[in-house]
């Protein structure tokens, strides 16, 4: 397993209708100053793409998937390249904190 830098509030998915970011994550644990993401934890609305026949709704995502060995308040941290689910499928975080790395 290769580290993957660990998500938080602030950091970006592949893009929709707009971006997707990252709006909820541990109240108590912190990456660079930022709450760290978790499954279960949701992006701030955004627009996703769907069809009608190319239309966009506001939608808020939830984190679906994190490290198997790393955990905040007892869920799985994210990482570049852990899922949402978007109305029309999930996506992968692309940007996580520069100095901070998880499995």
């Amino acid at each position: 397993m290769s580290l993957r830098a660990a998500g938080r509030i602030g950091d970006v998915y592949i893009n929709r209708c707009t971006v997707p970011v990252q709006g909820t994550g541990a109240p108590t644990v912190f990456m660079e100053q930022l709450a760290t993401s978790r499954i279960g934890d949701k992006t701030i609305p955004y627009q996703e793409i769907v069809p009608c026949p190319k239309c966009c709704k506001t939608f808020t995502a939830t984190v679906l998937s994190g490290s198997p060995k790393v955990f905040a308040m007892g869920l799985s941290v994210e990482a570049i390249g852990d899922k949402a689910l978007g109305i029309t499928g999930s996506f992968p975080l692309l940007k996580g904190a520069p100095t901070v790395f998880v499995i």
